[in-house]
């Protein structure tokens, strides 16, 4: 894989740690000796060393990682965590299918991918497979090249991975489904037929947008209640988070026409997909395990200085600063605070998926919305939050919401201007389902619901996590998710074809995943879904569970082809 942006150790740290340009300065300014460093650190200094020395040379090729594994006694995992360090201060290159080797003395100053060319390139393309990049905390790390990237088609195999994950016939590791079998789920449908039977005398009634009052007021008071102050009035109540994406990437093409969409990557594919429907070009920014969008990364290809490489420009950015997915990585506060004065000073559109964000685990952070409001005295871009009840609560209530962070203002993306393209683009929605939803909401038990969940899927991935490292060990990376249920499970020890292949063998055994390509994910890895994988709701049903047996048998067929696969791998 390829760094963000190339640059000097002497200018830029590394972004898997501290970078210098010699074994003798980084070691003295740590006052370490080479045996008290971990072992792949002594590995990446005695490589800088050799850089240095001239004992390795620009272009030279560096021994395989297997082949330095055994070279050095170390494991495997140890030197990609050596190489990814290397790359990501500037000094190596990884190379599609070829390995690495050091980098030229121009290319450690210089990023060379000319991304305002506009070309187009395949995620799998660049990939480089089995290699994952390893940064804070000894984790791997995203190190993409922003770059041009296309999407599903019908046709597109990822189409069908899609298809296979919502087959009720297979075991549901793969959609982003949330638990169903909840008291407020089963509250909602006995709340949606008292008045389904009361909206049945009002056959041709809609709930027209903005969305009922009742719903959207309802919205409103649990968003402020819960620290993010809201008014009903900038709220357009959409058929989903999905829907209300292509809503407003819709208004932007009637606005701007074709413009340049920033997107996660990896991230979610479902994003790309309503960009390049609505005939935007989408820019992958890279994204990282335990922070997600690698906003300095973004800073430096927005600002640079370089007369071959032009910087980067973006007309609009969508970041998911909560619960990424698929990697589960949470921004931090002062980087929000960056994001936020980075897109005013480049006029970029921010577009804030809040999906997962009410299913943060322990640090629950301000959303942009909420430093957006706080620090309106500053310059601030335009801002929408994008909101939905598909992952908290239920995907067939069909609800999600627009929140528009100026809706006085008249521009095509302001609120009246959204209400009509909602209008054109459905009229309206079920009225009966809506005032569900709003009791619901009004009576507390939908903010109960979520603090419930919130414990129960952190346990529940506790428990993934902790079942899939007895059996596998360190030959599978699996970061903690800051939120929600969803677990990236990275095989950097698998190639491509090797992924696919688990992938098929999987299905054929009744489990239903997605792999990593979907998410243009340059790491090997498949992304599961831990919902399913507990015991806590249905204890306290009334009626009783017969999900542990079939959990435990899952799970065993899951890590059974886990271990046939890497086995094979690192054969």
């Amino acid at each position: 894989m390829s760094s963000a942006e190339h640059a000097s150790s002497a200018s830029r740290p590394s972004l898997a740690g501290p970078a210098s340009n010699s074994t003798t300065s980084s070691i003295a300014s740590s006052g370490a000796t080479a045996a008290t460093l971990p072992r792949y650190q002594q590995l990446v200094e005695r490589l800088k060393a050799q850089m240095a020395t001239g004992k390795l040379s620009a272009g030279q090729r560096l021994p395989s990682l297997r082949r330095q594994a055994a070279q050095a006694g170390l494991g495997l995992n140890s030197v990609i965590r050596a190489y990814g360090e290397l790359e990501a201060a500037g000094l190596i290159i990884a190379e599609p299918r070829a390995g690495y080797r050091v980098a030229p003395a121009t290319q450690a100053a210089h990023d060379t991918n000319d991304l305002n060319t506009g070309s187009q390139t395949s995620p799998t393309s660049s990939r480089h497979p089995g290699v994952a990049q390893h940064g804070q905390h000894g984790q791997p790390e995203s190190h993409h090249r922003p770059r041009a990237i296309t999407t599903l088609t019908i046709s597109d195999p990822a189409w069908q991975a899609m298809a296979n994950a919502s087959d009720p016939r297979l075991a549901p590791l793969g959609a982003a489904h949330p638990e169903l079998d909840a008291p407020a789920v089963r509250r909602l449908y006995r709340l949606a037929r008292t008045q389904l039977g009361a909206h049945a005398q009002h056959p041709s009634a809609y709930a027209l947008p903005p969305g009922s009052s009742a719903l959207r007021t309802a919205i409103a008071q649990h968003l402020s209640h819960h620290g993010h102050p809201c008014d009903s009035d900038a709220l357009l109540i959409s058929q989903g988070a999905q829907h209300g994406m292509s809503l407003l990437l819709g208004q932007l093409r009637a606005a701007k026409g074709r413009c340049r969409v920033g997107v996660e990557a990896p991230g979610y594919f479902g994003i790309v997909a309503a960009i390049e429907a609505q005939g935007h070009q989408a820019i992958a920014i890279p994204a990282r395990a335990h922070q997600g969008l690698d906003v300095a990364a973004l800073e430096r290809l927005l600002e640079r200085h370089d007369d071959k490489t032009p910087a980067l420009t973006l007309d609009a950015l969508i970041v998911t600063a909560d619960g990424h997915n698929p990697l589960g990585g949470q921004l931090s506060t002062p980087d929000r605070h960056r994001l936020l004065a980075l897109a005013a000073r480049h006029a970029i559109l921010l577009v804030e998926n809040t999906t997962f964000a009410e299913l943060s685990f322990d640090t629950r952070q301000p959303w942009l919305a909420d430093l957006a409001h706080r620090h309106a005295d500053r310059p601030m871009p335009a801002l929408i939050s994008l909101g939905s009840f598909s992952k908290t609560l239920d995907p067939r209530t069909r609800c999600g919401w627009l929140w528009l962070s100026r809706p006085e203002q008249e521009s095509p993306l302001g609120l009246q201007a959204m209400i009509r393209a909602r209008w054109a683009n459905g009229m309206g929605d079920m009225p009966w389902m809506h005032a569900a939803l709003s009791e619901l909401i009004t009576s507390g038990d939908y903010g109960r619901h979520v603090q419930r969940m919130r414990r129960c899927y952190a346990r529940r991935l506790e428990r993934l996590r902790a079942h899939l490292s007895t059996a596998l060990g360190d030959r599978v990376w699996l970061p903690p998710p800051s939120g929600g249920y969803l677990q990236w499970c990275g095989l950097p020890s698998l190639e491509a074809r090797q992924l696919e292949q688990l992938h098929q063998e999987l299905l054929n055994a009744g489990i239903a995943t997605l792999p990593g390509s979907l998410f243009n994910a340059e790491q090997s890895g498949l992304r599961l879904n831990a919902a399913q994988l507990g015991e806590e709701v249905t204890q306290n049903a009334a009626r009783p569970s017969d999900k542990i047996p079939r959990q435990q048998e899952i799970l065993a067929r899951l890590t059974a082809h886990l271990q046939k696969a890497l086995a094979q791998g690192e054969g």
